[in-house]
């Protein structure tokens, strides 16, 4: 009796897949019409009714049928709906608003915690229900366990189209949020479980994962751009997890939705992200000269202003730094001369130039982007020798594609200067 008061949602016990099917069959071959189901086939119901490809969730006389059904032949069915209404919530959805109104009309026969958390959170009202829980999450409000004393599993609630239907709100709030919130480490947190790409796992139609998706990521980046550089990123850091890096090839498919601005912001933070690396390998890995890494990254910090993409090419012995530091936004030399185990690369690009900036003795290359006989951004692999003997020794104003030597007795840092600012009409910041 205590447990029928004052418990959580019941948890029901999902038909075997055999009376699933049994049920869907049965529906489509009498186009709807729920007569043909006994009382169990009926109760099975709503295990199938919003990931049914044949739509029943959105039929509005099986949903008038249905419920009709259920008033009449289902004394527990608010309180049984009421768990796949949650866990299903989906304000776009007829069967969401359609069994949130029925429930609401019956909110009596609920227990009097789910009465209670239901008049809290206005849950009988998708919208405003979904709209309130994304505002407090980005509060910092324990909402999510919260649901869980209602004795719905952690597991069961990440995989929810009600989970995606607040990450949808929440992007939508962030737009033009602009107090301090923990989000960015609340939902990363609290996604880990799903490992990467979550969204692709939550059940719910493919529009809602969607739109889940991309209004979480552009309102992450709109909202992170006006906070402090750590905020920034515990944001890059969600979004790789969210949806990867827009320079890998294999993750550009998931960005193509996304507005190209934020696109362009978020590459930006990842251009700082890997500059800093590269600086940081320079000075962990062996050097002969701790100065010329001062002096190179001195040099290069100037023009960081002026940098739109980067790139970092390791040889073996960096390549554990760079799974830590980097994941898999790096690449690797290919093996074989002029190779060592502790070279580096910097690939970036400096207005209308890529410039490749190598450690040690390196030379530093450049080339005109877009140039046909040299490689591009974000490859896995660079061949070293080959992109050395592609460029002829400069500086040479009537050549394209040439390299420098930073010797400390030849005065390199002009020459850098004058060469840069030829090809590029771009021209250092020096730090005050």
């Amino acid at each position: 009796m205590l447990e029928e008061k004052f418990g959580g949602v019941p948890k029901p016990v999902p038909p075997m897949p055999n009376m699933l099917k049994e049920v869907e069959r049965k529906l489509i071959e009498g186009q709807g019409n729920i007569a043909e189901l006994d009382r169990r086939q009926c109760k099975a119901i709503p295990f199938l009714l919003w990931t049914s490809p044949q739509g029943w969730s959105e039929n509005q006389q099986f949903m008038q049928d249905y419920l009709s059904w259920a008033e009449h032949n289902w004394r527990a069915g608010p309180r049984q709906l009421w768990r796949h209404y949650l866990l299903n919530m989906d304000p776009g959805s007829l069967a969401t608003r359609r069994i949130g109104a029925w429930i609401e009309a019956r909110a009596d026969r609920l227990s009097l915690t789910l009465q209670a958390f239901s008049k809290k959170w206005d849950l009988f009202k998708p919208n405003q229900a979904i709209a309130r829980l994304g505002g407090a999450l980005l509060a910092n409000a324990e909402v999510i366990a919260e649901i869980e004393s209602l004795k719905i599993g952690r597991d069961t609630l990440l995989k929810s189209a009600f989970l995606l239907s607040v990450l949808k709100t929440i992007g939508e709030q962030l737009k033009n949020f602009r107090q301090k919130t923990d989000i960015a480490l609340t939902l990363k947190s609290l996604l880990i479980p799903l490992g990467d790409t979550p969204t692709n796992k939550m059940h719910g139609p493919p529009d809602l994962r969607e739109g889940a998706l991309r209004s979480i990521v552009e309102g992450l980046v709109k909202w992170a751009e006006n906070q402090e550089q750590i905020v920034i990123e515990q944001t890059l850091d969600l979004i790789y997890q969210l949806i990867g890096d827009p320079r890998l090839p294999q993750c550009q498919g998931r960005w193509q939705a996304i507005d190209a601005a934020v696109r362009e912001v978020v590459e930006q933070w990842l251009t700082k992200v890997t500059i800093d690396a590269f600086f940081r390998f320079m000075r962990e890995l062996r050097t002969d000269r701790d100065d010329m890494v001062r002096e190179r990254e001195k040099f290069w910090r100037a023009y960081e202003r002026a940098i739109t993409r980067a790139w970092l090419i390791t040889g073996r012995d960096g390549e554990p730094l760079a799974v830590q530091l980097l994941d898999k936004s790096f690449a690797k030399f290919a093996s074989g001369a002029n190779v060592q185990r502790d070279h580096l690369g910097l690939m970036f690009r400096i207005g209308s130039y890529v410039v490749l900036e190598m450690n040690k003795t390196g030379s530093t290359l450049f080339w005109p982007a877009g140039d046909k006989d040299m490689p591009g951004f974000f490859l896995h692999e660079y061949n070293r020798a080959s992109l050395i003997n592609s460029c002829p020794q400069g500086p040479d104003y009537g050549a394209a594609r040439f390299k420098m030597k930073h010797m400390p007795t030849n005065g390199w840092y002009k020459k850098y200067v004058n060469q840069i600012y030829y090809k590029t009409n771009v021209t250092p910041t020096w730090p005050k």
